[in-house]
């Protein structure tokens, strides 16, 4: 049943932040801003997971890549640090059971929400990085597993290339799943 909800696509399945805020859908420029925010959010995510260094330098010197490695090391340091910092003073909500897609979402131990209310949906989607991706939002339904209650709820007004940046969030933590699994059974 909830796979009929998320589609037969890849499913991002974690335990994440999401805060839920009622209100009505984001429309006109406001639902611009929100794309446009989360179009940046997105892609600085997927900057963090990427590794570009050797292929953009094969030419140059091993000295020259090791120093930019070196730097990128004490970048990612930097920027982890700001983000725990961030998450100190901000008070992140605390982590629940949440399976994605770049249509829908399952928030397992949501609070219970109205089935037909609308909203805005602020979901943390790296650690590193202390701000959510803002998703205008529908309550689709809610049903139960495992004694806790789920909300499925419709993402509204995202953009071809948000969604495009969330399909490749998923992939990309599908992929990191299954390199996980093959260097566990060696």
């Amino acid at each position: 049943m909830p796979e009929l909800f998320l589609g037969d696509g890849l499913i991002f399945e974690d335990m994440l932040p999401v805060l839920w805020t009622p209100g009505p859908l984001a429309e006109g420029l406001a639902l611009a801003r929100l794309n446009a925010d989360n179009h940046q959010l997105l892609g600085a995510e997927a900057s963090l997971d990427e590794v570009r260094v050797h292929e953009a330098l094969k030419d140059e010197s091993p000295a020259l890549v090791h120093e930019l490695q070196r730097l990128e090391y004490k970048v990612n340091i930097l920027l982890r640090l700001t983000a725990e910092l961030a998450m100190r003073s901000s008070g992140l909500p605390p982590a629940q059971r949440v399976r994605l897609t770049s249509r829908a979402l399952e928030w397992f131990g949501a609070e219970r929400l109205a089935v037909g209310a609308t909203g805005l949906l602020a979901v943390y989607i790296n650690a590193s990085l202390p701000q959510p991706v803002k998703i205008p939002c529908t309550v689709a339904a809610e049903r139960g597993e495992d004694n806790l209650h789920v909300a499925q709820i419709h993402f509204n007004g995202l953009s071809d290339a948000v969604v495009e940046q969330i399909d490749k969030l998923i992939f990309r933590h599908h992929r990191r799943l299954v390199a996980g699994a093959k260097l566990a059974a060696h």
